[in-house]
């Protein structure tokens, strides 16, 4: 019970988290390649991409190696690669100028979104396959978690977009997003082991 709980809201806080610098990359590459609909389809589809690669190896790891433990690295490694985006995304940007206004903005998408993200899209197939216990229960289990990582998504887009953005700087919400990430994990790593029948 404590385990699927815990599953439950990571599910959800990965789902905020991925929406919420999704709706940050456009600004993130605005000041080099303004905000026309190249940057915006360079973002939306390297975040397609890396979800659909994230689903796929999400899947495949499940099956693999099931744990509890593994799920607290992946998310805790994609809060680590979220946490240090500022710390290089403008100087990174800046040097992919010379790529032009279509493939500058793909290839910084490529770079600064496509790891985190394939990482935050391996953590519901993951969840799916630890939270089931009978194959009656996949189809319920299944809608349940996506239910709740898409709720997530949603409140993550517009509590960042109407409120975050401007009154804490993006910056700022990429280290508090992946700090987010790595406390989560270390937290839900200690309860699964306090937790654990052994």
């Amino acid at each position: 019970m404590v385990r699927n709980t815990l599953i439950y809201i990571i599910v959800f806080i990965c789902g905020w988290v991925l929406m919420a610098v999704e709706i940050l990359g456009g600004r993130m590459l605005a000041p080099v390649f303004g905000s026309g609909i190249e940057v915006w389809g360079s973002v939306i589809g390297v975040f397609l991409l890396s979800l659909s690669l994230g689903y796929f190896l999400g899947g495949f790891l499940s099956q693999k190696l099931a744990s509890i433990y593994v799920l607290m690295k992946i998310v805790a490694s994609a809060g680590i690669l979220i946490a240090i985006l500022p710390l290089y995304y403008d100087k990174l940007t800046i040097t992919l100028w010379d790529f032009g206004p279509r493939f500058g903005p793909l290839a910084s998408s490529v770079l600064l979104y496509l790891p985190p993200s394939v990482l935050l899209g391996m953590v519901s197939p993951y969840s799916i396959h630890l939270s089931t216990s009978s194959i009656a229960s996949v189809g319920v289990n299944s809608g349940l978690l996506y239910a709740t990582s898409t709720i997530g998504s949603f409140l993550g887009c517009i509590i960042t977009a109407f409120y975050f953005i401007t009154m804490v700087g993006i910056k700022n919400i990429l280290f508090a997003s992946g700090l987010l990430l790595i406390t989560v994990a270390i937290l839900g790593y200690f309860t699964s082991k306090n937790n654990s029948p052994n």
